[in-house]
């Protein structure tokens, strides 16, 4: 082997042997870790599954979180929890993850109430890939440090149960960590004198401590040296979040083998010396703590019964129980136990209610019910988290069988296609590249993922009508359905173009009613699938190296470039586009201005006295002002673009602010101007007029530096506003009662 060779399995033997996390642990040290981290060590999978999606999902800043009116909507980061490391990603808009953490923020309370969660929504809405990816994260926090769950393993030397005087130094050597030993025949023979239980239900150890013993227990064991640990101690004693520790029973084969342990001893401190405590494996692909059953999965059980679809009655190993029953007696401890042990303090799944899955939740009514399910007749105790995916048309097998208790069982949780274009922009960089924003003007691919969203939106939103009943006063800003508004809602997102009317009229009760309206939409559309189709047909097709795709691209595409059966279905409702189109178009206008605008004082005194001077010469002449000390050329271009320019002097402050807002049309007819920005980087720039080539070089820098545009993005919208003539269109703009935003700043 090369020293490379050698270097790399040395990495790899220490990085195994580093994570290596099935490490035997006495009780005593099991103990000194609840002292050290009690809130870690003591936790029920509903607490360690709170845990687990709370270090990975950051809360961002709350905007709003000023407004007295805030209902506590903010956006969160899930993408360490659904997208990086993902195979397949899955993005959440603002809506679900508000309804998912909220969600999970029951689960810290320790309490089930015995309930399933269920994940319901349209097909292709990507309900799997949310619940695989949640349970792939679940495997990857619980390998780590941080999110540790222990489970009891029994270590009990046969020797020490037939000789009770047998010295403790053997006990202890019987009971070292097999992995630990030398494979040698002395160590082979050591070994099979020692009988290795593993907690067939992934118990937690404490639970092993009879339960009226188990609070003066934890009494004297946290410590209290500090304030804080006082606090924490006091805590665990007495919050309902951990009453589960003091209530909960160990399963019926570990509350057997210490029973008959300490029978046999007659002392507790010989009895842990047999038990071992080691982390749970988590692990979906053998089923140990996550079992996963999908629709066609075959059933367990082979029998005439066929409502028995749960895995078959009980697992037993017969040579085991023999050699219980030789070192405790007849049926003293019954190693007996369900499969739905192997999820037991872990995690159960049935993927889409169809098939085998419809008998497999039925059948969960009793342990959902009573917490525990029946194996022969021993009563096994079931803790786990029930998980499961359903489309809108499953629920007919709930409704079909009548188990009106049961559905109170259930726990919905709606996943709707992506309401929220940022959300759905994420989604075509994932698939097709982060760089594919480089190919349009800005603005457009937003405008694109609006249409998508808009094709999955109700026209009548109730609660938005009260709020807002007439929007045509928002026309320049939006459709006149409120698509638009709420898709800026759903991002929590308060648009600055609403009056200060509408927004103090925005109160808390309004916003909990228009956001939940986020439940009935959704549910039809592009779906995910089709969409990601949909942009993979636009992209390829106005795709081009030598131009962005534009506004228009995009119109054209949704009016003209399906096929009319899929508009007639999927398309927003009729004027959505043109009124995107409209709300595009008067927000790259006001960006051209606010680019070309740069009148302050100094420039307008500079101006003055450059005009002054210039009209003592002729066309064509060449100065330097006397006062400004700047070289002016005298042409017709620049005496025209101050003739105007200067009009505005000594105006009221109506006439100012239209004066501030018409910067653009004094190079509206000026055919020059355009000339000047389809020349801007190269040599032909330079033949246009100084004061020209001024305001053009201005603009362009403007574009780029305040509103994301790169020099041919600028020159490109800069065309787009002129060809369209988007000064004239929105000329009567001044006039209208319409809210006036700052430039550029109609949507982020």
């Amino acid at each position: 082997m090369s020293n490379q060779d050698s270097s790399a399995f040395d990495f790899l033997q220490k990085e195994m042997q580093r994570n290596k996390q099935r490490i035997d642990r006495s009780f005593e040290e099991y103990t000194e870790l609840i002292k050290e981290n009690p809130r870690r060590v003591l936790r029920s999978i509903s607490q360690l599954f709170y845990d687990m999606v709370k270090a990975n999902v950051r809360e961002e800043e709350d905007m709003n979180s000023e407004d007295r009116e805030s209902i506590g909507f903010v956006r969160y980061d899930c993408s360490k929890l659904f997208v990086d490391g993902a195979d397949k990603p899955f993005f959440a808009d603002t809506p679900f993850a508000n309804r998912f953490m909220l969600q999970i923020g029951t689960l810290r309370q320790g309490i089930q109430q015995n309930r399933i969660h269920v994940y319901d929504g349209p097909t292709g809405s990507g309900k799997s890939t949310f619940l695989n990816n949640l349970l792939r994260m679940f495997e990857v926090y619980t390998s780590t440090p941080e999110g540790y769950a222990f489970e009891v393993l029994w270590d009990i030397d046969e020797a020490v149960i037939k000789d009770p005087a047998k010295e403790n130094k053997d006990l202890q050597l019987s009971v070292r960590n097999v992995d630990e030993v030398p494979d040698s025949a002395s160590s082979r023979k050591q070994r099979s004198k020692s009988l290795r239980i593993s907690c067939p239900s992934h118990d937690y150890p404490i639970l092993v401590i009879p339960k009226e013993y188990r609070f003066r227990f934890f009494y004297h064991l946290l410590p209290t040296r500090t304030k804080k640990e006082r606090e924490t101690r006091d805590y665990i004693l007495r919050e309902k979040e951990y009453e589960w520790l003091f209530g909960g029973e160990a399963c019926i084969v570990c509350k057997s083998i210490f029973q008959s342990l300490f029978d046999r001893l007659g002392s507790l401190e010989k009895v842990l010396q047999m038990m071992r405590v080691r982390v749970v494996r988590f692990d979906r692909r053998v089923g140990e703590g996550i079992t996963v059953f999908n629709p066609g999965d075959p059933t367990y059980l082979q029998s005439s019964q066929p409502a028995m679809h749960l895995p078959q009655d009980h697992n037993t190993d017969h040579s085991l129980q023999e050699r219980l029953d030789r070192l405790f007696g007849e049926n003293a401890v019954r190693y007996s136990y369900s499969p739905l042990a192997k999820t037991n303090n872990g995690i159960y799944v049935l993927m889409d209610i169809k098939l085998h899955n419809k008998d497999r939740l039925l059948e969960l009514h009793n342990v959902l019910s009573e917490g525990v399910h029946k194996v022969g007749d021993v009563e096994e105790n079931i803790n786990s988290l029930f998980f499961a995916l359903m489309n809108p048309e499953d629920k007919k097998v709930i409704e079909d069988a009548k188990m009106e208790s049961f559905q109170g069982r259930i726990q919905f949780n709606t996943i709707t296609y992506v309401l929220e274009p940022k959300t759905e922009i994420d989604i075509y960089c994932n698939v097709f590249g982060q760089s594919i924003g480089k190919h349009f003007l800005p603005r457009v691919l937003d405008n694109f993922a609006r249409a998508v969203v808009g094709s999955r939106m109700n026209q009548e939103c109730i609660p938005q009508k009260e709020w807002i009943p007439d929007f045509k006063k928002y026309s320049r800003y939006c459709d006149e359905f409120g698509l638009l508004l709420r898709m800026e809602l759903y991002g929590n997102n308060i648009p600055v173009w609403l009056s200060e009317e509408d927004k103090n009229k925005f109160k808390a009760e309004v916003r909990r009613a228009v956001i939940g309206e986020g439940l009935k939409e959704g549910m039809k559309g592009f779906s995910g699938r089709e969409s990601i189709a949909l942009f993979s047909d636009f992209f390829g097709r106005y795709l081009n190296d030598e131009k962005l795709i534009t506004m228009n691209d995009v119109v054209e595409f949704f009016k003209h470039g399906m096929p009319k059966l899929i508009r007639d279905q999927k398309l927003p409702p009729k004027g959505f586009l043109d009124s995107l189109v409209a709300s595009y178009d008067y927000a790259v206008l006001n960006e051209m201005k606010e680019a070309l605008y740069f009148y302050g004082k100094d420039q307008i005194s500079r101006d003055i006295l450059n005009f002054l001077e210039a009209t003592n010469y002729d066309f064509g002449d060449t100065f330097e002002c006397r006062y400004t000390h700047e070289e002016v050329q005298v042409t017709v271009d620049f005496l025209r673009l101050m003739a105007n320019r200067l009009a505005g002097r000594g105006a009221n402050v109506i006439e100012a602010q239209k004066f501030a807002r018409d910067a653009l049309q004094p190079f509206m007819d000026n055919k020059n101007f355009r000339e000047a920005i389809k020349a801007f980087g190269t040599e032909d720039f330079d033949s246009h007029d100084a004061r020209i080539r001024e305001h053009v070089s201005h603009m362009i820098e403007n574009l780029m530096k305040n509103f994301g545009h790169n020099e041919q993005s600028a020159k490109e919208v800069s065309l787009y506003v002129l060809d369209k003539n988007l000064v004239s269109k929105f000329a009567e703009a001044a006039q209208t009662t319409q809210p006036k935003v700052p430039f550029g700043r109609i949507f982020p």
